[in-house]
């Protein structure tokens, strides 16, 4: 949050960066991925509960899809894009994962809601990339990287 109250080109901002992203991504994230892997618990894949995780899964997946894809067509923008829109919300998974594992600390979800949301999180974020190649196709995709790099 530090770097969010210096301006963009100043050399001390630069300076903060290089010196503590490699902190953050080499020591925090991993540290913060061990500590939410250790609030799960293996009973929410047993009996109704894996019932429940397809459920939110599903869910998830489908609201992300329609509610990113609806307001890119709200937005004017064609099918293909809209779409392709709506699969890139499924990428949003480090932010469940922050929400939900401040809900489990503090007590407002219980650890086999917390492994079905985490699921559900990984599940959507990993399937963003095969979405995107059915919405878009790989030539349309390399194309369109191709037009934003020139």
């Amino acid at each position: 949050m530090t770097t969010a109250c210096l301006p963009r080109d100043d050399r001390l901002l630069r300076s903060l960066q290089e010196r503590i992203e490699p902190l953050s991504i080499v020591l925090l994230m991993p540290l913060f991925f061990a500590l939410a892997g250790l609030g799960t618990t293996a009973s929410a894949f047993s009996g109704a509960g894996i019932g429940a995780l397809l459920l939110i899964v599903a869910v998830a997946s489908i609201g992300k899809l329609a509610g990113g894809a609806i307001g890119a067509r709200l937005a004017g923008y064609g099918w293909r894009d809209s779409l392709a829109t709506g699969a890139l919300m499924n990428a949003r998974g480090l932010m469940e994962l922050i929400v939900i594992k401040i809900g489990l600390d503090v007590g407002l979800i219980g650890p086999e809601l917390f492994t079905m949301l985490l699921v559900m999180a990984l599940a959507t974020t990993a399937m963003t990339g095969p979405l995107i190649n059915l919405v878009m196709g790989r030539k349309a995709r390399a194309a369109e990287a191709a037009r934003v790099e020139s």
